[in-house]
Order: C-alpha cells, then sequence, then structure tokens
C-alpha cells in the first residue's frame, strides 16, 4: 500500500552478498586473516558484519490499519498517509534497534547504526553473530562492506546529509 523505496532498494543491494554470505557463512569464518584476529588460536577470533533489524509484523499491520482508517475516514489524503506511514515505520525500526542494543545477552558489540533502515555494525565472536539469527528483531546478517553502502543511502535520502546514528 504504501512506498517504502529507501528499504527496498537498500535490501536489493545487500540481497546478493547477503544472501551469499549467510549461505556460506563466509563473512563469519575464514574472512579474518586480515588482522581482525584478537587472540592467538581459534578462541579469540572476531568478526565484524552487518546486522539488519525490522519492526514486529504485528505493530507494522497495525500500523497499516490505523493508517488505512485514517484515509476511509478523509482525515488523511493519500500523500498525507504514506508521509505518515513512512515517519512512523522509522520510528518502528529505531525501536527495534534500540531493543537489540538493549538486549543484556547479546555478546556482540554494536560499532555503528543506521537506525532508520535498522542496520547495525555489529562485530564479536562468529558462533555469537550467528546466534543473533534467532532474535525476534534480527532479519539478517550481511557484509560488513553492506553497512556502508547503507550509510551512503541514509546520507542520500536526508536533506541534512547525515546518517542516524
Amino acid at each position: 500500500m504504501f512506498d517504502d523505496t529507501g528499504r527496498r532498494r537498500f535490501l536489493q543491494l545487500a540481497g546478493t552478498g547477503g544472501a551469499l554470505s549467510i549461505a556460506g557463512c563466509s563473512a563469519l569464518s575464514e574472512h579474518n586473516g586480515s588482522g581482525a584476529d584478537s587472540g592467538a588460536g581459534g578462541g579469540g577470533e572476531t568478526a565484524t558484519v552487518t546486522l539488519a533489524v525490522q519492526p514486529d509484523q504485528q505493530s507494522l499491520q497495525q500500523l497499516q490499519s490505523e493508517i488505512q482508517s485514517k484515509v476511509e475516514s478523509g482525515e488523511l489524503d493519500r500523500m498525507q498517509a504514506q508521509a505518515e506511514f513512512r515517519q512512523r515505520r522509522i520510528e518502528l525500526t529505531q525501536d527495534a534497534v534500540d531493543t537489540f542494543r538493549n538486549r543484556s545477552n547479546v555478546s556482540v558489540s554494536v560499532d555503528d547504526t543506521v537506525s532508520d533502515f535498522g542496520v547495525l555494525l555489529v562485530s564479536g565472536d562468529p558462533a555469537a553473530l550467528v546466534e543473533t539469527l534467532s532474535l525476534a528483531e534480527v532479519s539478517g546478517l550481511f557484509p560488513a562492506s553492506t553497512f556502508e553502502q547503507a550509510q551512503a543511502q541514509a546520507e542520500t535520502t536526508t536533506d541534512t546529509g547525515t546518517s542516524t546514528a
């Protein structure tokens, strides 16, 4: 119903590399030979990846239903409805980022974020990074370079030229 091209475009950019990365877990395994190793042996390995989070689907459906009823009642026209949906979806996405950051049982560190897109640059033990996929708000792991693409897109989609951190 509502246009969300910024997020769609980001996901298109991330899709190919992300699918390959997740399928082979290549971003989480042998890519650490470039100095990312923090200790001797296999126990001290760390990896850095892009983690994507998304709002709760029930909250999104409730939002869409609420805005649809405002359109039907004449409170909002289509353009206003799209703008409100976009803004409130960003807020829900930022809430999902905050939920992830505030989890005490997650043993990965958040290095940077693009909250509007629900994208975080995280680092930690490869097993802990894969384990984040079991969290409800986490929708995928992507190569670390995907974060830079999200940052660049966030800068081009905002009037101020700054990303949300």
